[in-house]
């Protein structure tokens, strides 16, 4: 009996044993079931088409536009680069930002001879200088009138042109043939006749600007007075410019007659191609002059020249800002 009652004893722990055993199995089993469960649903799941794929895709941020300055030969048509480029922020003394902006400095030369077109320009904001001949019934009053809006002035100082003959003085005031003291005096005489000038540039002067003769006594007058000189530049063999930096005077070189057509839509189209080139070379002085279609157009841009990828100056800030014309180095 007690034998009986053993093996069955013996039995029963067998059982609980292999029953533990299961369930060990079963547990295990179990577990790495659960553990392959996401891998198998993975590799289930059918691949992204490429639509989904940018769709589930975040969108790349907008890039920022660059403004690209191109030369007067390529890039957008003139309208169309001043309608989209980025506007100009307003002066500050009329000084460009210090962002490299080019200059553009706008000379309008003959005053003097009329009051009203010359009310006119007084009239607007853009940034100028007056060149004002000598000797005529309107020169005092245009200075006058020039200083009551602080806008500067130079003498506009008549000189030999090419088709001149020698006796033909009364057409100018420096020509060929007059000695060194002669070109002085006749100088200091204009000069005189027309106080507060803060230079001068040539009228005509095709000839005479050619002849280191004459300009070199000239320079010796604008540099003993303090003043500036700008070579308007009326022909190529100008000595000019090389003959106002020998003498230590303070000059500028004119790249542009914005106004030889009376047609306001030539001068538009001109003045167009000439802010290319200022923003080619950072820094340009243009002539233009005291005439019904010049006045015109001016009136027109008055309304939008704080917009043109360009900085108006006058000539004495233009010489303030660059090296005698040429941008400074930063």
């Amino acid at each position: 009996m007690a034998k009986h009652y053993k093996r069955a004893k013996d039995r029963r722990r067998r059982g609980i044993v292999f029953a533990l055993l299961l369930l060990a199995v079963a547990a295990a089993v179990y577990a790495v079931a659960l553990k392959n469960q996401g891998r198998y649903a993975k590799l289930a799941e059918p691949e992204a088409t490429p639509a989904e794929v940018a769709a589930s895709s975040p969108a790349p941020e907008p890039k920022t536009r660059e403004w690209v300055v191109v030369s007067a030969d390529e890039g957008l048509p003139a309208a169309q680069q001043a309608a989209e480029a980025p506007k100009a922020q307003p002066p500050v003394c009329g000084y460009p930002r210090a962002d490299g902006t080019p200059l553009l400095a706008i000379v309008i030369d003959d005053g003097g001879s009329q009051m009203k077109l010359t009310r006119r320009v007084a009239a607007l904001d853009i940034p100028t200088t007056w060149a004002i001949m000598p000797y005529r019934q309107y020169s005092k009053e245009t200075a006058q009138l020039a200083a009551s809006k602080s806008v500067p002035y130079i003498l506009h100082l008549p000189m030999q042109a090419q088709v001149d003959k020698d006796s033909e003085t009364g057409k100018f005031i420096i020509g060929r043939g007059m000695s060194a003291d002669e070109v002085r005096a006749k100088t200091e005489k204009a000069l005189d006749s027309l106080p507060g000038v803060a230079g001068v540039n040539n009228h005509r002067g095709s000839r005479a600007t050619e002849s280191r003769e004459l300009m070199a006594p000239f320079m010796q007058v604008l540099k003993s007075r303090g003043l500036v000189f700008v070579d308007s530049r009326t022909t190529g063999k100008s000595v000019a410019y090389d003959e106002a930096r020998k003498a230590g005077v303070p000059a500028l070189q004119n790249r542009g007659f914005l106004d030889n057509s009376t047609d306001k839509a030539e001068i538009a189209k001109r003045f167009d191609e000439l802010v290319r080139n200022a923003q080619k070379r950072g820094a340009l002085l243009i002539i233009c002059h005291f005439r019904p279609a010049t006045v015109a157009f001016l009136e027109e841009l008055n309304a939008r020249y704080k917009n043109l990828p360009v900085r108006f100056v006058t000539v004495p800030e233009m010489l303030a800002l660059t090296d005698n014309g040429v941008p400074k180095k930063k």
